[in-house]
């Protein structure tokens, strides 16, 4: 089963009439207008395309999208149409956001504005869900697109907005693996010691956390029975928490590139869920974002 078949059985199985609309910002490029017909081709949501009407229009038309199933806001300055989109979402006419043709800095400028922003966490991390062929079910990774080197308050948030995604998804006690090099403390390894103090200190009982923990024992149940590692988790994590973002955007792009894995990212932590992947993601990964985005706001 694919991504994104995986999460449109989670939305058909969730009782839910709450209407999804995505505001798009910067709409008018075919990336966007492309994963946007495939949200509206599924019957999912609605969108609001924030961009110069010149320019939007007539890839309207060339889409063939109706009246009934887009709104044009005609904006075309970058920070304008950021701040528009918060404005929607704190208007409650919108309840996603998804990053077109403008760069991070100014959406999430407008996101984390201290009088008009629409932040509701004390930090906003990335958490990407991606399903490995292989391990035949649906992990999460983060943070490998926002916080660079987090500090223990800073993982402790990093960790509940994974999980909170990962209820969401149906996982009702996720199992989170503090990533390391090994599963024994490194004390000259800043992020070890940090992890070590998270799962000693741990008393969540949403979720089952343990670290430090290497790859091997967080994704694979034969090394983590060939090593008697005696914990709960036994290669079957369900977020690995990353000790940094290089380390984290380097295990999603292994497992895209090489495990034939597909992936959905989202960044939490605001009002509402924030789809802001890379350059060179396809409309079909941007698509999955929407829908994983419409699972996390239901």
């Amino acid at each position: 089963m694919t991504l994104m078949q995986s999460m449109k059985d989670i939305i058909q199985n969730k009782s839910n009439d709450k209407q999804f609309n995505l505001v798009a910002v910067k709409a008018a490029n075919d990336e966007v207008m492309s994963c946007i017909k495939m949200m509206l081709d599924a019957e999912i949501g609605k969108a609001i395309l924030i961009d110069d009407e010149s320019t939007l229009k007539p890839l309207i038309t060339s889409y063939g999208f109706t009246d009934d199933q887009v709104e044009i806001v005609n904006i075309a300055d970058d920070s304008l149409a950021a701040e528009e989109a918060v404005a929607l979402v704190r208007a409650g006419r919108a309840n996603g956001i998804l990053k077109g043709h403008i760069s991070t800095g100014k959406l999430l400028k407008a996101v984390v504005n201290k009088e008009k922003g629409i932040v509701k966490s004390p930090l906003l991390s990335h958490v990407a869900a991606l399903h490995v062929p292989k391990l035949n079910k649906i992990i999460g990774i983060t943070d490998g697109g926002m916080i660079l080197t987090p500090n223990k308050d800073e993982m402790n948030v990093i960790i509940d907005h994974a999980v909170e995604v990962f209820h969401k998804l149906g996982v009702s006690t996720p199992k989170v693996a503090l990533l390391s090099a090994a599963e024994t403390l490194i004390p000259k390894l800043s992020s070890s010691v940090i992890q070590d103090e998270i799962a000693k200190q741990n008393n969540r009982t949403n979720c089952i956390i343990e670290g430090p923990l290497s790859a091997d024992l967080s994704l694979s149940p034969e090394n983590a029975k060939d090593k008697h590692y005696p914990g709960q988790i036994q290669g079957d994590a369900d977020i690995i928490v990353v000790p940094d973002i290089v380390t984290g955007n380097s295990l999603s792009k292994s497992m895209l590139m090489f495990g034939g894995a597909q992936m959905a990212g989202l960044i939490i932590g605001a009002q509402v869920p924030i789809i802001l992947t890379s350059r060179s993601s396809s409309a079909a990964e941007k698509f999955a974002s929407i829908l994983l985005a419409q699972i996390v706001d239901a």
